[in-house]
């Protein structure tokens, strides 16, 4: 346990009794407060006289500014905070998480939640100077690396787009010039079943939703200026009346509540963003706040990428993967054999650099196929524990009933069947490293039991009478959204606090689309000295049709198509890529009425689609259980569930 004796504490809090209660509870624990603040303009005084070494934060206050609104100058002062908040939905957790603070405790709490979540917010604070953690890239620097690139305008956009995520949530992003006669002059950004961005022009937009020219035009679409504001809910339902393009477009996505604020350039043009949210309050003052305080960010994408003019193409040309080639540069070295030499990813061999040598916890997270066992692996092999073992947990493949004999082990006759002692995985990485992978799909019950391994580092075999210590690092990763999880009531929100002590995000691969020729070039270099074939190019038209896929499936879906392309080329230059079509993926595009499918029939789609681009294969490399990032056991009773028909499997 940290230590706590005589850490001051400002409690920033309008409530009174709760903040009354929360200064008996700290002082009971040992903790010195030394002060209350109602509002954003008290704390700063308090801050000024009395030095706190922490803040405790509610988010909205007496005033007109919010406890984000503090915790911006809290970041900027060095100053470590806990949110204390009755709201936790996923925009308030959004919202939140910009600022980067060091707890969330949710109102109301009991005394052991506050100092358990004081003693996890303690030691992740003593890691991070301990360590001196990269600061997490701000929203105006995540853009200004997006403007620097040399992709195209469309590409940036969605990049942009993927970047404002992390301050407000949304489905789609309209971008339009405030004029008449401009309706032309907007884009579209919708996200798909993927969580991925596609970018619409306005003519793309009246086709998918089913409205004409003509019957736009005759709406008369108001055009109005000067108004930053949110609707949610009877607000949304009076916009969509004065707005019949908002309500048409709103029907067919079934989009619930929206948030416009207005950006001027340079050229005294005036552009509207428009967010959409299929949630009904989805919306409120808060990312409204964020996005004014953001307003040359959203300047700087209008004015170096909305309005740049991408280079004419390329004439036609071959990428070579041999060694005396030109095109296609061969990085010179790797990371511990990861490939890739986007700024993206050297921040995140910066981060395992950092964190490698110490026996900080980590939580990786990053769409499927991005490499998330490697970066894990990586970490193990640069940390004084390469010398051990390494021990690998597919949480999402634990079967339900026996996930804690799988991790912490049983004793002979434990339950029905347990016929003899069983070590489990925490006692098999015992002085190593234990990766707890898709750590997102442990159910609430099985999180309880690892929070009580990760604060008190030892375990109980089931059925047996006595503890055991375990020296364990502990790396976890996972594909889901851990915010909107605990926003949800599927994780916890302490066990999510103790794992992302050290987080390391890993980008997907359509950001970063300059490692394409790279990975490219390392997977025919390696898969024709492994087949012993002599295929020595990609020519750029097939890099070009590389390049301007958003691959969904990422560095995975990359080598398995590079090797079955390479299976169907017959000369020395690979010339020909099948890439996957809308369909096949299983991309939600604009369906032709407003029935949105469920989940079930989603996931049967996708694993169908998914079989028959694997021609039918389950099992072993290349089959469909691989691709899609789950064991063949869990896929095959999926596809007994799904009622899958056996032609498409083999």
């Amino acid at each position: 346990m940290t230590s706590n004796m005589r850490e001051k504490i400002l409690i920033v809090e309008d409530e009174f009794i709760v903040a009354n209660d929360l200064r008996i509870m700290l002082q009971k624990a040992g903790y010195d407060i030394c002060g209350i603040a109602p509002s954003v303009a008290k704390a700063l005084d308090l801050i000024k006289t009395k030095k706190p070494d922490w803040v405790l934060l509610d988010i909205f206050l007496q005033g007109s500014k919010t406890g984000i609104d503090l915790a911006e100058s809290l970041t900027e002062m060095g100053l470590p905070f806990i949110y204390i908040s009755a709201n936790t939905n996923q925009a308030i957790l959004e919202a939140a998480k910009s600022t980067q603070p060091y707890g969330f405790l949710v109102k109301p709490f009991r005394e052991k939640d506050l100092l358990v979540m004081l003693d996890i917010a303690l030691y992740r604070h003593e890691q991070a100077k301990k360590l001196n953690t990269p600061k997490t890239l701000t929203l105006a620097e995540q853009i200004a690396q997006i403007v620097s690139k040399a992709d195209g305008k469309d590409e940036r956009l969605k990049q942009v787009a993927t970047s404002l995520l992390n301050v407000v949530p949304f489905s789609c992003l309209n971008i339009t010039k405030i004029a008449a006669g401009a309706e032309n002059d907007q884009v579209f950004l919708i996200k798909n079943s993927l969580n991925i961005f596609q970018k619409f022009s306005f003519q793309d937009m009246l086709e998918q939703v089913g409205v004409s020219q003509r019957q736009y035009t005759s709406w008369r679409v108001p055009i109005t200026e000067g108004r930053n504001q949110f609707y949610t809910n009877f607000e949304f339902r009076g916009l969509k009346m004065d707005n019949l393009w908002i309500k048409a477009l709103s029907d067919h996505y079934q989009y619930q509540s929206c948030l416009s604020i207005e950006v001027a350039a340079d050229n005294s043009d005036t552009y509207r963003f428009t967010f959409f949210n299929a949630e009904a309050e989805a919306y409120n003052q808060l990312q409204m706040d964020i996005l004014q305080r953001n307003n040359e960010v959203l300047k700087s994408t209008i004015q170096n990428i909305l309005l740049f003019k991408d280079a004419p193409p390329k004439t036609e040309a071959i990428y070579r993967s041999g060694p005396t080639t030109q095109r296609l540069t061969v990085p010179t070295e790797s990371f511990n054999g990861i490939i890739g030499e986007s700024q993206l990813l050297k921040n995140v061999f910066e981060k395992i650099s950092i964190v490698a040598p110490d026996d900080t916890s980590v939580l990786i997270m990053g769409e499927s196929g991005t490499g998330k066992e490697r970066i894990a692996q990586t970490i193990h092999k640069l940390s004084p524990r390469k010398s051990k073992h390494l021990i690998t947990v597919n949480c999402a493949a634990l079967p339900i009933n026996l996930i804690e004999s799988e991790l912490f082990g049983h004793e002979r006759g434990a339950f029905t069947g347990a016929t003899d002692k069983r070590i489990g995985k925490f006692e098999q990485a015992d002085g190593g490293t234990i990766f707890l992978d898709e750590i997102g799909e442990l159910p609430l019950d099985a999180q309880v039991k690892l929070l009580r391994v990760l604060q008190e580092r030892e375990i109980e075999r089931l059925g047996g009478n006595f503890t055991k210590k375990v020296n364990v690092r502990i790396i976890a990763a996972t594909n889901r959204n851990l915010e909107k999880e605990v926003a949800e009531g599927r994780f916890r929100l302490d066990l999510y606090y103790r794992l992302n002590v050290f987080p390391i995000e890993l980008p997907p691969l359509r950001q970063r689309k300059e490692d394409i020729p790279l990975l490219a070039n390392y997977f025919v270099n390696r898969l024709a000295k492994k087949s012993g074939r002599d295929i020595i190019a990609i020519s750029d038209k097939v890099m070009d049709e590389l390049l301007k896929y958003d691959w969904p499936g990422n560095i995975r879906e990359l080598e398995h198509l590079i090797e079955r392309s390479m299976l169907m080329t017959s000369g020395n230059i690979v010339e020909y890529v099948e890439i996957p079509t809308t369909a096949q993926i299983g991309i939600a595009q604009a369906p032709g009425t407003p029935r949105v499918m469920t989940l079930e029939e989603m996931e049967r789609e996708h694993i169908l689609n998914t079989l028959k681009m694997c021609n039918g294969k389950v099992f072993g490399p290349g089959g469909a259980a691989e691709m899609l990032n789950i064991p063949s056991t869990t896929l095959n009773s999926k596809i007994k569930k799904l009622g899958i028909r056996h032609e498409f499997v083999k």
